[in-house]
C-alpha cells in the first residue's frame, strides 16, 4: 500500500464548486494537503524541467491521517436477508461458468458465516464444497471432479428433517464434449438442526470474513441463483429468493423476481450484458433479448469505489484562473498529487481566444496501465529525475486499466476515476525513452500548456466531462480549441460536441495521433466510470466474447467509431494508420503547398526534413500516426502541408487501416501507409481543421527555447486564427 494517497470525486471544477478528496495516509501523524499549479509536469532536466506555482494561501490544510484499504473484487450483497421458518430445509441452485477455478476457493453464494450460523456454496481447483453450519462443527460436502469453463448447474438440498445433504452438479449443455450428464452427486449425514442464520448479508461471489469483509471471490459467470424450501422446491410459496439478472443489466442492481423481492446491489462493478447459458448466438443486443444476457461475470480484482472517507473539500475560488492544478500530499517525507482542472463556469467568458479540451476520458480508460515495463533502468531514471515513484506494476491494489485482463484472461472493460489514479500524476514516466521523457496522456499534454503559456496565449482549459454535460455551447465563445496529444476515447456527446463547434465556425486543432477512435459508455446510474468493448477489430489489447460487443452502461455498440459510421477522418480529416515504438522521426515539408491556401502556415518553417528532436522520442513524427484517407472519408480540400518519414522497422499498419497484409483500405501499398501527415482544410462553414498526425508532436514544442520549426507551425495557426476575422483573411 503506498504510504500516502488519494483521489477525488471529480476530475475539474469550476468558481464555486466543490472538489472532495479521499487520502489514505499510514503516517501517525497528521498530513498536510496544499494547492499548487501544473505548469509542466515533465521532469526530464534536458527539457523546461518541472514547474510547479505553490498556491499555499489559496489553499492549505491539516487533517488527521487514516489508513483506508483498496478492497477489490466484485459480489452481490443482499442485506439481511432471513433463511428462518424453513422447515422443509434448504434447496439452492444456480449456473455457473468458472474462469480460474485454480485460483483457490470461490465462493458462489454464502449467507452468513458457517462458524457462526450459515452456509457457502465455492468451488476449488479440486471440485465444488458446500459448508453448513452445524454443531459441534460446521459439516463440510465435496463434489469432487474438474471444472470446466463452461455452463454448469449445481444443485444444492439440505432436508435437516432426515439429516441428509445432496449435492449435485451437471452440464447445462447435455451434448458439451465430456458433458457430467447429471452424473456427479454426493450425500453427506448431518446433524437433523442445521444451524442457518437469520437476517444475515447473502452475497453472490463471495462470502463474509470473519471482518465483515467479502473474500474468496468467484471468477467467472453466475446466472439464475434461487432459494427455496427442499420441499416442493419449486412451488411459488416455497421460492425465498429467485435473481433474474436479466433485469437492470444497465444498473448496478441485481433484482429478485420471488415473492419476497430481496433485491441487492453489485460491489466493485462486475461485467453485465454477457452471454448467458442461454444465449443462442442468433442475437448479438442484449436489449433485444435480455434473458440470453442473464448472467453477471465476476473478478476478484474488480474494483469500482474505493469507497473512502472525504478527507476534505476545495472550493474553486473566483480568484483562481482556468488550467492545471493538484493537490499536493505530504506526510513525514512522502507525497502524492491529485490533480484536477479548473474550467471557466459555463456561459461565461475569460476572454481568452483559445480552449483546450483535456482528454480525460482517455486518462481513465488508460488508468493505471500495468505495462510490465517497470524494470530496472526506468526505476533509475525515476531515481534520476525525482519522477512520480509509483507504478502500477508494483500496485495491483488501485485496479487495472482497460489495457489489461483480469487474472481469468478475460478484458477490463470497465475504468472508475473513484479510486488511485497513478497514471495520472505530474511526473509520471510511462517508457525508459532513450531518447526523451517517455511521458504519456496527462504529462505529455503539459508540454502544450507550458508553450501556450510561454507564447503569452490566453487559453482556458474544458474536459470531456464539460463537453459531455454541456455540449459545443462551452466551446463556442473560442477561436480555436486545441486537443490533447492522445484524445483517444470519446463518447457521442463529446463527439458531436466538437463536431457541433466546428459546424458554428470553429477552428480545430488536433495536435495528437491515434486520435478520436474507441467509442465508451457512460451513465448517470453509475457515475465517474466509462466502459470499453473493444469490439470491431482494429488494434487492441483485448478482444470481447463473442456476443458481447454492446456496452452495459448504455446499451449503445462499443468498439470502434469506424464501426458506427464516425471514422476521424470525417472530423478531423486524418486517421490512425500505424504504430510503432515509442520513438519519433521526422516530416518532411511538402513545397508545392507554399503556393496554395494553407502556404501561411508554412511561412518561416524550413524545407526538407523538420521536426528531429523532442522531448517524446526525439522526433516529432513518433508512436502512433495519423494521416489521410479518401476510402474513410477525408473530406475534399484538405491539404497535406508535410509528411513524416523515416519511420523504424518496428513500426508498422494500424489492423484497421488495411483490408489485407498487401492493401489498405485506400486499395494502396501498406508500406507507404506508414506515415504521419500534417494537414490542414478550410470547412464548409467558415472555420478550419489543423492536425498534424502524431501522438509526440507537441514533445517538441520546447525545443532550442521553444523557437522550431512545430513550434512555427502551431504558433501562426493560432496567430492567425486568433486574429479577429476581418483582419485574419
Amino acid at each position: 500500500m503506498i504510504f500516502i494517497t488519494g483521489y477525488s470525486d471529480r476530475l475539474s471544477a469550476c468558481a464555486g464548486e466543490s472538489i472532495a478528496f479521499k487520502v489514505s495516509s499510514l503516517s501517525s501523524r497528521p498530513y498536510r494537503a496544499k494547492l499548487v499549479r501544473i505548469a509542466h509536469a515533465d521532469p526530464n532536466p534536458a527539457g523546461p524541467g518541472f514547474k510547479v506555482e505553490p498556491l499555499a494561501e489559496v489553499f492549505a490544510t491539516e487533517r488527521p491521517s487514516v489508513a483506508q484499504p483498496l478492497r477489490s473484487g466484485s459480489c452481490g450483497r443482499v442485506a439481511r436477508m432471513p433463511l428462518v421458518g424453513l422447515g422443509g430445509g434448504l434447496s439452492v441452485s444456480v449456473r455457473i461458468m468458472p474462469t480460474a477455478p485454480s485460483r483457490g476457493e470461490q465462493c458462489v453464494l454464502s449467507h452468513g458465516d458457517p462458524a457462526s450460523g450459515g452456509w457457502r456454496l465455492a468451488i476449488d481447483g479440486a471440485g465444488v464444497l458446500f459448508t453448513i453450519a452445524g454443531a459441534p462443527a460446521p459439516v463440510q460436502l465435496r463434489c469432487d471432479l474438474p471444472l470446466p469453463a463452461r455452463w454448469l448447474e449445481l444443485q444444492l438440498s439440505a432436508d435437516p428433517v432426515v439429516g441428509t445433504l445432496t449435492l449435485q452438479v451437471s452440464d447445462v449443455d447435455t451434448m458439451a464434449e465430456g458433458a457430467l450428464r447429471l452424473a456427479s452427486t454426493a450425500r453427506w449425514r448431518v446433524p437433523p438442526q442445521p444451524n442457518l442464520a437469520a437476517d444475515a448479508d447473502l452475497l453472490i461471489g463471495a462470502c463474509l470474513g470473519d471482518d465483515g469483509v467479502p473474500r474468496c471471490h468467484f471468477n467467472g459467470r453466475i446466472e439464475a441463483p434461487t432459494i427455496s424450501a427442499a420441499a416442493q422446491a419449486h412451488h411459488p410459496s416455497r421460492i425465498m429468493a429467485a435473481w433474474d439478472f436479466a433485469r437492470g443489466i444497465d444498473t448496478a442492481d441485481i433484482v429478485d423476481t420471488g415473492p419476497h423481492q430481496r433485491h441487492g446491489r453489485l460491489i466493485n462493478l462486475p461485467t453485465r450484458a454477457v452471454a448467458g447459458s442461454r444465449w443462442t448466438g442468433r442475437e448479438h443486443c442484449w436489449r433485444h433479448a435480455p434473458e440470453q444476457y442473464a448472467a453477471i461475470h465476476f473478478h476478484d480484482d474488480d474494483l469500482h469505489d474505493a469507497g473512502w472517507t472525504t478527507g476534505f473539500q476545495f472550493t474553486v475560488p473566483q480568484t483562481l484562473k482556468s488550467g492545471a492544478y493538484a493537490m499536493l500530499l505530504e506526510a513525514e517525507g512522502q507525497r502524492d498529487w491529485l490533480p484536477f482542472y479548473v474550467t471557466p463556469a459555463p456561459g461565461t467568458s475569460s476572454g481568452a481566444r483559445i480552449a483546450f479540451v483535456a482528454p480525460t476520458y482517455t486518462y481513465v480508460a488508460y488508468a493505471n496501465y500495468a505495462r510490465g515495463n517497470f524494470d530496472a533502468a526506468l526505476r533509475r531514471r525515476v531515481a534520476d529525475w525525482q519522477a512520480y515513484p509509483h507504478n502500477p506494476d508494483e500496485h495491483p491494489e488501485v485496479g487495472r486499466s482497460t489495457y489489461n485482463l483480469h487474472p481469468d484472461g478475460s478484458g477490463v472493460c470497465f475504468s472508475s476515476r473513484w479510486r488511485p489514479l497513478l497514471t495520472m500524476r505530474p511526473g509520471f514516466l510511462t517508457f525508459d525513452d532513450p531518447r526523451g521523457s517517455g511521458v504519456r496522456h496527462y504529462t505529455a499534454d503539459s508540454h502544450l500548456l507550458d508553450w501556450l503559456e510561454h507564447e503569452g496565449m490566453a487559453f482556458d482549459v474544458w474536459t470531456d466531462d464539460e463537453l459531455e454535460r454541456h455540449g459545443s455551447a462551452v466551446l463556442e465563445p473560442y477561436a480555436v480549441v486545441l486537443t490533447g496529444t492522445h484524445p483517444e476515447y470519446h463518447s457521442t456527446r463529446t463527439l458531436d460536441a466538437l463536431q457541433g463547434y466546428l459546424r458554428s465556425g470553429g477552428n480545430l486543432a488536433y495536435l495528437g495521433g491515434n486520435g478520436f477512435y474507441w467509442r465508451v459508455g457512460l451513465s448517470q446510474t453509475v457515475p465517474g466510470v466509462l466502459e470499453v468493448r473493444r469490439a470491431g477489430g482494429g488494434t487492441r489489447a483485448w478482444a470481447p466474447c463473442a456476443g458481447e460487443n454492446v456496452h452495459a452502461l448504455d446499451g449503445e455498440l462499443g468498439g470502434l467509431w469506424r464501426s458506427s459510421g464516425r471514422t476521424p477522418q470525417q472530423l478531423t480529416g486524418v486517421g490512425f494508420v500505424s504504430q510503432g515504438p515509442f520513438e519519433g522521426a521526422v516530416y518532411r515539408v511538402n513545397d508545392a503547398a507554399r503556393n496554395g491556401r494553407a502556404g501561411w502556415l508554412l511561412e518561416g518553417v524550413a524545407s526538407g526534413p523538420i521536426g528531429g528532436y523532442g522531448l517524446s522520442g526525439g522526433g516529432a513524427a513518433g508512436f502512433e500516426l495519423d494521416a489521410t484517407s479518401a476510402a474513410d472519408g477525408t473530406p475534399a480540400g484538405t491539404q497535406v502541408l508535410a509528411r513524416s518519414e523515416g519511420h523504424g522497422p518496428g513500426f508498422g499498419p494500424a489492423l484497421d487501416a488495411v483490408l489485407s497484409h498487401t492493401m489498405t483500405r485506400d486499395r494502396g501499398a501498406v508500406e507507404p501507409s506508414i506515415r504521419a501527415e500534417i494537414t490542414y482544410r478550410d470547412t464548409a462553414w467558415g472555420g478550419s481543421v489543423f492536425t498534424v498526425g502524431s501522438i509526440t508532436f507537441c514533445g517538441s514544442l520546447s525545443h532550442d527555447g521553444y523557437r522550431n520549426d512545430m513550434s512555427t507551425l502551431l504558433r501562426n495557426y493560432l496567430v492567425r486564427k486568433t486574429m479577429p476575422r476581418s483582419s485574419a483573411g
